[in-house]
């Protein structure tokens, strides 16, 4: 390099410096003289050297840097600064300063500006979507009186996240950003508040009654509760463990009667339900259950092979594929189950009840069963059968007419009076008549003798027909006779 630096004087007209070709130097120091000062320009180790153009007479300068002698020297005519100013808030109003709540949906205002050497500004951010009013990539301002003005942009998030609003310019350099967080839009409150809640007035030590209440709205998660005597129960069946509800169908679960509960005691339950974000909740509690004895001749809980069954007093029942229920329905007796073929009959059609009576039990749960007490009447006339249909879809079905309460082997009339595992494929379950004839196909009943329709899910495990995670099941039996 040599030790006398090629001076240059910068003019108005022009920053090219015009001179003869020549070869390229070594590195090259050049002292510019500027309107604001001297800036002293270092090229890179190949210095000057000849614009590879034919006839030019320019020189080409690589890898320049730029150092100031005196405060912004470098800068462009007018500039201030190596950098642009510039700046950005939020606001809640036009006005800055004003306090920002941000919530989706609820407009606020980003406040900017620039200095005047800012020769163009446009829109930036760290987001593509969920802001409107933000246009990402617009031209804010074209040139330093505009840009240097306060800017107030209203803008309203749409969606919840984290949303950085910058402006970046153009002259030296320049970028400002500012930064918010919109939470999500708080849940909207469980409804309806309180919870009406449909019990039995009664329930027997040890049994199960079902309990109903209307389609939620906005409820996450649930919890039953419940007390004895005025006591908080530990347990009360599957009611205690409830997780979930419907937000978009009728409710229903069973609650298990404490058999150390006192006769005459009184239980009562509480359900309460939160939103998604627990911010609020409601709570519905029923009226006064007051505990009676067992119920006669039927067993609480019976053993099977594949684990005890509990027994079911009470539920809700729709006929056929119609949803409208009666609700909290003893299904201890016959009548009450195959009595009716519809929710609006005023009373039951004696055994053997309706003929093609379709009853869905919507309290049924795979570890249940029922004893549905009958008595025959004197006429020997009388044949029938049951199906399991297949709009009634539930794990399969292992149905027994015995002289016993929970009975599914020693007390059976004739061995035609089991069948097990049928599948919802309107299947015949238990066939029966009054003569003796065929003992291995029918069930040969008696006049004028009591007996149980004993019911149960066999595979209460399994989730084909029933989803996993649901404890509660339809169970059916469709009534045919002649």
């Amino acid at each position: 390099m040599s030790s006398n630096p090629l001076r240059l004087f910068a003019t108005p007209a022009s920053a090219v410096l015009l001179m003869s070709a020549v070869a390229a130097h070594a590195q090259t120091t050049i002292k510019l003289n500027t309107a604001n000062g001297t800036c002293v320009a270092v090229t890179d180790a190949s210095g000057l050297a000849s614009e590879p153009v034919a006839g030019s007479t320019a020189l080409q300068a690589n890898g320049v840097t730029l150092s100031a002698v005196q405060q912004g020297a470098c800068n462009p005519a007018g500039g201030s600064s190596s950098n642009f100013n510039a700046s950005v808030s939020l606001s809640g109003s036009a006005t800055p300063g004003t306090p920002v709540t941000p919530a989706v949906g609820s407009p606020f205002y980003v406040i900017w500006s620039a200095s005047a050497d800012a020769t163009a500004c446009t829109y930036g951010g760290n987001f593509s979507s969920g802001i409107s009013g933000w246009n990402l990539g617009a031209l804010a301002c074209s040139d330093g009186a505009s840009c240097s003005q306060q800017h107030a942009v209203q803008v309203t998030p749409t969606a919840a996240g984290n949303y950085g609003f910058a402006v970046t310019c153009t002259n030296a350099s320049g970028y400002a950003t500012s930064n918010v967080t919109v939470p999500n839009p708080p849940a909207g409150a469980p409804t309806p508040n309180p919870i009406p809640l449909t019990a039995p007035t009664s329930g027997g030590q040890g049994n199960t009654i079902a309990i109903t209440w209307p389609q939620m709205t906005n409820a996450a998660r649930c919890v039953g509760t419940g007390t004895v005597g005025g006591v908080a129960a530990p347990s009360l069946g599957d009611w205690t463990t409830l997780e979930t509800v419907s937000n978009s169908g009728s409710n229903s679960r069973n609650a298990t009667i404490p058999v150390s509960a006192a006769v005459g005691s009184v239980v009562k339950l509480t359900l309460t339900c939160w939103n998604a974000d627990n911010s609020a909740s409601a709570v519905g509690t029923s009226s006064d259950i007051t505990v009676t004895a067992p119920v006669a001749g039927c067993p609480t809980t019976i053993t099977t092979s594949d684990g005890p069954r509990t027994l079911l007093t009470t539920s809700g029942i729709s006929y056929g594929v119609y949803p409208q229920q009666r609700p909290n329905v003893n299904v201890t007796e016959w009548n009450n189950i195959w009595g009716y073929n519809n929710t609006t009959a005023s009373s039951p059609t004696p055994w053997p009840g309706v003929g093609g009576a379709s009853p869905v039990l919507r309290n049924f749960t795979r570890t249940s069963y029922i004893g549905a007490h009958f008595r025959t009447g004197s006429s020997t006339s009388w044949t029938g059968n049951f199906s399991n249909p297949s709009f009634a879809a539930g794990p399969n079905v292992t149905m027994a007419i015995s002289t016993v309460c929970g009975d599914f082997s020693d007390h059976l009339p004739t061995p035609g009076c089991l069948t097990q595992d049928v599948p919802t494929a309107d299947a015949n379950l238990v066939k029966w008549k009054f003569t003796t004839n065929a003992p291995g196909s029918y069930c040969n009943l008696q006049p004028n003798t009591d007996y149980y329709v004993n019911m149960m899910f066999t595979d209460h495990t399994s989730t084909v027909e029933c989803s996993a995670g649901l404890s509660v099941c339809n169970l059916s039996a469709v009534s045919y006779h002649n």
